[in-house]
């Protein structure tokens, strides 16, 4: 291979996930106060463009350049009056005169927008096939595959293996609007879920000194990717010459695999944090988030219990009469078992006639109790307030099915970026077990599309900042396995459930912590045994745990029902997930936790907890 041959430009096939939605689009003109003083100039009565021209001392070519968007937005509008014409107001002209500012003022546009995947990160970049200046180009598979072909060996292939192509609506929706555009609604035809299946393909560019083109502002670390296998073809050419001077030879791949993607750690004010525990105060929180919401309330129980629902109804009708738009979700599957599944009939029932009272009382498009469960065993009540600001609570409490009569641990965080990170998570739940997407999934994306877009206060001003992330399923073991090599002084876990599962993912790598450290303190509270565990084969593993240096607490009165875990007191973990007793595979959101990192979260519920079981 020659010097000029090893500079020759090489060629990457990436495989993009590839969609298309029809969304209403709401464009909003920018106007000014030079619009707003005309509007309120024509208040006086209709007047020439001249009359406007000298009244403001503006060229009159400009007067008429802002009188015709006033005119298309239907607040201005021309008469004829002695022969000239004249510039009046509409009656929805004089209505936005009066105002401050000037409200957009157009109907929603149906428009369809294209959209790529990143198959590294689920990154969304949209397509616009007839944007001139787009400086990328994408194809399906036959044509792609004839372009690499003729490339040769200067072509290699970008081979994915786990490839990620299911990003969050909301993340589609912030790519395709335009600036002055805001997403609205998305209409039920264009919703494509596996876009895995409709897959197109870019031929980046890479030169000798690795700068790609003919790819969008992708991705760093997809970036990284395409230049390394770039490198890798090279220095193949470079070892066999020969291969450069042929397009026969088999087809190379460079082979990366996806990374599993997380939740964005949050840097929030200490103040904007609240630990809850113990029945009485979760049963005063879930009033306080019912009165006090403003425009939206979320309910997401595992279960529901008609007596617990039957609490609250009143407090939940007042809610909806106040204009507030209320969703209640729940987890429960249908069971297998015949006994088990009378009873969930009988919840059904209970249900369809908490909301036949509902619509009753005119509230059908304010409250809505939805029957398909979630498959969800995570618990959460999101809202708002009247001063705008957005919270979600998360932990142990099953909402409408407890008596708040055993010990609990949620904790609430006020953050805009946090809750939409959390109505994302709903609005995939509210798919139900055969993610079909409805009216309340897209309502929540659109939702959590804008409030990601809002800015919080400027968290880096916050000198005492606590690091709050969203823990899902298969995170929470992982998180504990971190915790064991990392923990200095003490650990404490506390479980709802006891079980053999607890084994391997919990008990194993603690016990590692504990030989490696003999000062370190673990407590382990629990309140039942679960599944084939026996009270005589959790009192065999005590003991054998005790003889290692754990502190075993059986909480059991009252009963514990509450999942956290506390380590060098710094280090907190709300979660819905049993840590003693349940596996964290599944779906992602079959369990949520928080992960708070800084101030004394810990030691506050650890307070909580000896208070009432030393």
């Amino acid at each position: 291979m020659t010097k000029n041959d090893s500079s020759h430009k090489i060629f990457v096939k990436i495989p993009f996930g590839f969609g298309t939605y029809r969304l209403k689009i709401l464009r909003s003109q920018k106007w000014g106060a030079i619009d707003l003083m005309i509007l309120i100039s024509l208040l006086e009565g209709p007047k020439t463009s001249q009359q406007i021209s000298t009244e403001s001392s503006l060229p009159k070519q400009l007067i008429i350049e802002i009188l015709i968007p006033l005119m298309k937005a239907g607040w201005v509008e021309i008469v004829n009056s002695d022969n000239q014409f004249l510039f009046t107001l509409t009656e929805r002209g004089v209505a936005v005169a009066d105002g401050e500012d000037l409200p957009p003022n157009q109907d929603p546009m149906s428009v369809v927008r294209s959209f790529l995947i990143d198959p590294l990160t689920e990154e969304c970049y949209r397509f616009e096939k007839k944007k001139r200046k787009q400086n990328y180009l994408i194809y399906k598979r036959p044509k792609a595959n004839s372009l690499a072909k003729q490339y040769g060996n200067y072509c290699i292939e970008l081979k994915v293996l786990n490839p990620k192509f299911s990003p969050k609506i909301s993340e589609i929706l912030n790519c395709l609007p335009n600036e002055n555009e805001e997403v609205v609604g998305i209409e039920d035809e264009y919703i494509k879920e596996n876009f895995s299946n409709s897959l197109r393909f870019m031929l980046a560019c890479v030169d000798s000194e690795n700068r790609v083109t003919g790819v969008p502002d992708i991705s760093t670390t997809l970036k990284d990717a395409i230049i390394e296998a770039a490198i890798k073809q090279r220095k193949q050419l470079l070892e066999a010459p020969l291969l450069a001077s042929t397009s026969k030879s088999k087809a190379v791949a460079f082979e990366v695999t996806a990374k599993e993607r997380a939740f964005q750690e949050r840097k929030v004010d200490p103040q904007m944090i609240k630990v809850i525990s113990g029945g009485d105060d979760h049963h005063q929180h879930i009033i306080e988030c019912i009165t006090n919401a403003h425009s939206r309330l979320i309910i997401h129980s595992t279960f529901i219990n008609p007596s617990t629902i039957e609490l609250f109804i009143e407090y939940l009708l007042a809610c909806a009469r106040k204009r507030v738009k209320i969703d209640i979700l729940w987890g429960q599957t249908e069971p297998d078992e015949t006994i088990k599944l009378q009873q969930y009939n009988q919840i059904i029932v209970a249900i369809e006639k908490f909301q036949q009272r509902i619509n009753s009382e005119g509230l059908s498009t304010q409250i809505n109790i939805h029957s398909t469960p979630t498959g969800s065993h995570s618990k959460f009540i999101i809202c708002d307030d009247k001063y705008g600001f957005w919270s979600v609570t998360i932990g142990s409490c099953n909402w409408l099915s407890s008596g708040f009569n055993r010990f609990e641990a949620s904790v609430k965080v006020t953050d805009t970026s946090f809750v939409a990170d959390c109505l994302n998570i709903t609005s995939e739940l509210a798919t139900g077990s055969l993610g079909v997407s409805n009216m309340l999934s897209r309502d929540l994306a659109i939702e959590a599309s804008r409030l990601s877009k809002v800015i919080d206060n400027d968290h880096n001003k916050i000198s005492n900042a606590v690091s709050v992330q969203l823990l899902t399923s298969r995170e929470h073991h992982a998180l504990i396995k971190q915790a064991s090599d990392r923990v200095s002084d003490s650990f404490f876990i506390c479980s709802h459930r006891f079980s053999f599962a607890a084994d391997r993912p919990i008990l194993t790598p603690l016990i590692s912590a504990k030989k490696d450290n003999p000062n370190l303190s673990i407590k382990v509270a629990y309140g039942r045994t679960s599944g084939t565990m026996k009270n005589r084969d959790v009192r065999l593993l005590n003991k054998d745990l005790e003889k290692i240096g754990f502190d075993i607490i059986k909480a059991d009165d009252p009963q514990i029902h509450a999942k956290f875990v506390v380590w060098d007191t710094k280090n907190l973990i709300i979660s819905s997930l049993n840590w003693l007793s349940s596996s964290s595979k599944g779906h992602d959101f079959s369990e949520l936790g928080v992960y708070l990192h800084g101030s004394s979260f810990g030691d506050e519920i650890l307070n909580s907890f000896n208070a009432i079981y030393d």
